[in-house]
């Protein structure tokens, strides 16, 4: 008999309620008047989707993730961006830091014995924050908005009646000594 995935995970950095203010700010300056926008508390930049999970599986990322050796950095969220087949809205940055490529390159290493095959298309990082956008926005350029990644999380998406919500598992510091 087939096991039961009982959870839907992923990691992510998960802003703080100043980067969320921020983030809102900058999206009322947009005026995006197409598509669904993502809820506020649901904003995230995933670092890998691990999609149905078993608890045991989940046990075996948790314990994973706290191997995960990387220094704290700052992000700049500066631009907007469009991807065309999803009809995504999102926010990102024009110079990502390494710091983050590593991370999420770190990560991926360690999770790998949990069952789980990081993406092999390029990881493009960003904050998704509409769906359904029929009309292709302009990409333009926002007032930075500084995110200090000091810690990344393991999210379950829960389903309610308005569609998902993400809710924090589990959280992991960065650690200065790296």
């Amino acid at each position: 008999m087939r096991e039961k995935k009982d959870l839907r995970l992923f990691f992510a950095l998960w802003p703080d309620q100043a980067v969320r203010e921020a983030i809102a700010d900058r999206l009322s300056h947009i005026g995006l008047k197409d598509g669904r926008q993502v809820p506020g508390y649901n904003w995230h930049l995933t670092l890998h989707f691990i999609g149905n999970t078993t608890i045991d599986e989940k046990h075996c990322l948790d314990r994973q993730a706290n191997k995960v050796g990387a220094k704290p950095f700052e992000l700049i969220l500066d631009r907007t961006g469009f991807f065309k087949k999803p009809k995504v809205f999102w926010l990102g940055s024009h110079h990502v830091p390494g710091r983050l490529y590593e991370l999420q390159e770190n990560l991926g290493k360690e999770i790998s014995c949990c069952d789980y095959q990081p993406e092999t298309r390029p990881y493009s990082p960003h904050v998704t924050v509409a769906r359904k956008v029929s009309k292709e926005p302009p990409v333009m350029s926002i007032e930075p908005i500084k995110w200090f990644i000091d810690q990344f999380a393991l999210v379950e998406s829960v389903s309610v009646p308005q569609g998902v919500r993400y809710d924090v598992v589990e959280s992991y510091e960065l650690d200065n000594s790296c």
